[in-house]
């Protein structure tokens, strides 16, 4: 049921279908093979006839950490009437954010194919702190790589530990790891406060 999966993921992956799904379904596949698919929520998850705003809150409030996939247009993406959608209080990724900073989730950016992270004035205001939020890369030419930094992440920052008899069991090659720390102390010497807590 939505129930027992939305009280068991940890890892939700907000997005908007008209600017990453694909980036967003590739990183999924790659989370669900290292954490196990019950632990990776999508809003493809949603039962047909369940509320979907309610669903929405109650796997936002329960997840360890929000990981919103920004593209090239996950800015600018308007509706059929022209209007940028971020604008719209109703808009969903909106939503998962707002809900996501409000509850203290971990939010963290991540963008695909070239995006960059977006100011906080060009944000609504009511999302402004989600551009002082430390984002991620997933460039394609070194996706493997950037994953293998993500997924130590979610391990060694958020405790997300990888299912029993995956990939994300073995020991993560030494760049990897190399990566991983370097990632942690650049993240200590500008949010020392955090990374602490």
């Amino acid at each position: 049921s939505l129930r027992c999966v939305a009280s068991m993921a940890e890892i939700f992956l907000s997005y908007r279908r008209q600017d990453s799904q694909s980036a967003t379904g590739r990183l999924a596949d790659d989370l669900e093979a290292r954490f196990g698919d019950e632990r990776v929520f999508r809003d493809r998850e949603i039962a047909a006839g369940d509320d979907f705003v309610e669903a929405i809150r109650r796997s936002v409030e329960s997840s360890t950490v929000v990981l919103v996939v920004v593209g090239a247009h996950w800015l600018a993406a308007t509706d059929t009437q022209g209007r940028r959608r971020l604008d719209d209080p109703g808009d969903f990724v909106r939503l998962e954010i707002e809900l996501a900073l409000a509850a203290g989730v971990a939010v963290v950016p991540v963008l695909v194919e070239g995006a960059k992270m977006p100011s906080a004035t060009a944000l609504p205001p009511a999302l402004a702190a989600f551009a002082r939020c430390q984002a991620v890369e997933l460039a394609d030419q070194r996706w493997r790589f950037d994953v293998e930094t993500l997924v130590a992440s979610l391990q060694s920052r958020f405790g997300i530990d990888a299912a029993p008899g995956t990939a994300g069991g073995a020991a993560l090659p030494s760049a990897t790891r190399w990566a991983a720390d370097l990632a942690d102390l650049a993240d200590l010497a500008f949010h020392p406060r955090r990374l602490i807590a």
